[in-house]
């Protein structure tokens, strides 16, 4: 027997909750289909205003997540939203580090895509931020991003729900002007969405009130293409008017990622969004599609408990030799806090980071014929300092000591004029063995099957069209090139 609200939603287990209500896996009568369900006491107030609000908002769109159904019961009301358990944005960021950019590009799409559609609906949503960018369990399949919690959304021809002195949003995704009480505009959550791709490309960043330094925005940026820069800077221009206007020139901008693109995090890892719940427990509503639970038993437990979150587990397995199952937490012990199993470890996909070949190599410095001529003048004359007697064979040792130490000296100065010769001819040819990369730190543009080298296996690089291609082995083994 399961605890069930306004007689269709039977809850599973906890997912989550905090001090205005709870979040439940739950099964849907109606729809036959597993939901989230949040339950909120009616007399708090201002959560109460949000989940009015959250209730409004009723997008279809494959990149929102916005509430199907609500209900009330005594001093609660529930409202019921699709189950995206594939984790969020902030998670897969702190968990297994930042995105390779076409990673990013895909994701930042995605949100553009919700946006342009709430937008287009005349709704802003004012709390666009990685935590509220959720996935569906799909694997290393392409990933599939839902911008959720429309709790502060408003609409433009709503009453402001702001009061005087206060701003509402979360600090660091708020564009500047809303601190000087600027109206809601759709160009806030596009602010926001560029500060989301930052942290994506970066990982967890120091965040503020008020727009980012210039040396800031230009230091998160080291390393992403110029087409994707560009476009991020121009999100989160600090100037209202410099900014986007509207998520579809947005997304027309963007850098475009073919469809099968391997997706990666920084380090080259397979971009993976695994189920973050354990399975439902057996017998649970939802694990055999049963029918709606019939009331009968003991009572179920209080919505008060269960809105707190005391209560773990919404249902009871029947008793053997009872047909009369039991209500109540006895599993409490097993909430959500158990651990989903690890994740499916993928073969290695797509790009690695971006790295840059090594430099050629450099002679070392040579020794100048004006310093060798010193040493020669040197030897010289402590060879002549020796023999300073007179007379005919003093004389004629001295002579003969000369001319061997001025014919040692020639050979040496033309050992070195030949060796610095060599040195100068012999490093072209060498410089022209050593590989260097087929394009350069600017990404310079490159055409699809345009070769490249080993050493750029992986590297990302975009073509006049703006698509992004990667430096691949060929299929038969005949060399590398860009696809």
């Amino acid at each position: 027997m399961a605890d069930v609200i306004v007689g269709r939603f039977a809850l599973i287990d906890l997912i989550a909750k905090g001090g205005s209500g709870s979040v439940w896996r739950a099964w849907d009568s109606k729809t036959q289909e597993i939901c989230a369900a949040k339950v909120l006491r009616q007399r708090d107030s201002a959560d109460l205003m949000r989940f009015v609000r959250e209730k409004g908002v009723s997008f279809d769109h494959p990149h929102l997540l916005t509430p199907y159904g609500w209900g009330a019961e005594d001093e609660h009301v529930v409202i019921a939203m699709p189950l995206v358990s594939g984790g969020t944005l902030e998670s897969v960021v702190k968990k297994k580090g930042k995105l390779a950019e076409p990673a990013v590009v895909v994701i930042l799409d995605q949100l553009l895509d919700g946006l342009a559609h709430v937008h287009a609906e005349g709704w802003i949503h004012r709390d666009v931020k990685p935590a509220n960018i959720m996935f569906e369990p799909r694997g290393t399949a392409a990933p599939h991003s839902r911008l959720a919690d429309f709790g502060i959304a408003v609409h433009e021809t709503d009453v402001r729900f702001t009061h005087v002195g206060m701003v509402n949003g979360t600090p660091g995704y708020m564009a500047p002007e809303l601190f000087a009480m600027a109206e809601p505009a759709p160009s806030h959550d596009l602010y926001a969405a560029g500060i989301v791709a930052l942290v994506a490309l970066n990982g967890p960043i120091k965040l503020r009130d008020g727009a980012l330094r210039p040396d800031e925005i230009t230091q998160y940026l080291r390393g992403v293409t110029p087409k994707l820069s560009a476009v991020i800077r121009r999100l989160i221009a600090a100037q209202p008017e410099e900014r986007y206007q509207d998520a579809a020139t947005v997304r027309r901008d963007l850098p475009r990622v073919p469809r099968g693109y391997p997706l990666t995090h920084a380090d080259g890892t397979p971009l993976s969004f695994e189920d973050t719940l354990p399975p439902v427990p057996e017998g649970a509503p939802g694990a055999k599609r049963p029918e709606r639970p019939v009331p009968s038993g003991p009572p179920p437990s209080s919505l008060e408990a269960i809105r707190a979150g005391q209560v773990q587990q919404g249902f009871s397995p029947a008793s053997s030799g009872n047909s009369s199952p039991q209500t109540g937490p006895q599993w409490a012990q097993q909430g959500p806090g158990s651990p989903p199993g690890p994740p499916r470890q993928g073969p290695h996909q797509g790009p690695p980071q971006r790295q840059q070949s090594p430099p050629p190599r450099r002679p070392a410095p040579q020794q100048s014929p004006r310093t060798s001529t010193s040493a020669l003048n040197t030897v010289t004359s402590t060879i002549t300092g020796t023999f300073t007697g007179t007379g005919p064979r003093q004389k004629q040792n001295r002579n003969t000591l000369l001319a061997v130490a001025l014919g040692i000296g020639a050979a040496v100065l033309l050992g070195v004029v030949v060796a610095i010769i060599l040195l100068i001819v012999i490093p072209g040819g060498s410089a022209a063995e050593i590989p260097t990369s087929s394009i350069d730190a600017a990404f310079a543009e490159v055409s699809v099957g345009q070769e490249c080298l080993p050493e750029d296996l992986g590297v990302i690089a975009l073509t006049p069209e703006g698509e992004y291609v990667s430096c691949v082995a060929d299929p038969d083994g005949e060399g590398y090139a860009f696809a």
